[in-house]
C-alpha cells in the first residue's frame, strides 16, 4: 500500500488552496491548510508532509522563514505563490533554494504541475 501524500498549504486567505482542492482530491492527496507562519512551523513539527506551499504575502519581506523551514525539513519541496512578481522579491525567494516559484496569474494548471512534481520527487 502506498503512503498517503500530504501537502501543507500556508496562506492568509483560502483562495489558492480552494482552487487546487479538486486536483488534490482527484489524485488522493491530502490537504492541510494553515493561515500563519507559526501554524506552518507547528504543523511541520507534528508530522510528515510531502510538499509545502506558502503564499508570499505571509513572508512579507522576510524570506528567512524559508531557511528556518529548510533547517527543520532539509529536503522538503517548498513552493512559493506570489500574487505579483518583482525582480527583487523573486531574487530573495530563489536564494532560499525553493522548489518552485509560482506567479498566480500563470494559472492553477502551473501550480498543479509544480505540486505534482514536488510530491513525486521530480525536480523543477
Amino acid at each position: 500500500m502506498e503512503k498517503e501524500k500530504i501537502v501543507l498549504f500556508s496562506e492568509p486567505l483560502e483562495t489558492t488552496s480552494k482552487e487546487l482542492s479538486p486536483f488534490l482530491e482527484k489524485h488522493g492527496i491530502r490537504l492541510i491548510k494553515v493561515d500563519s507562519l507559526k501554524e506552518t512551523l507547528l504543523t511541520l513539527q507534528e508530522g510528515r508532509v510531502d510538499a509545502l506551499v506558502i503564499d508570499a504575502a505571509l513572508l512579507e519581506d522576510d524570506c528567512g522563514f524559508i531557511s528556518v523551514i529548510k533547517g527543520i525539513e532539509k529536503d522538503l519541496p517548498v513552493i512559493i505563490c506570489a500574487e505579483s512578481n518583482t525582480p527583487e522579491l523573486e531574487s530573495k525567494i530563489r536564494q532560499q533554494k525553493i522548489f518552485y516559484y509560482h506567479i498566480k496569474s500563470f494559472g492553477i494548471d502551473d501550480l498543479e504541475m509544480a505540486v505534482s512534481n514536488a510530491i513525486n520527487g521530480l525536480s523543477q
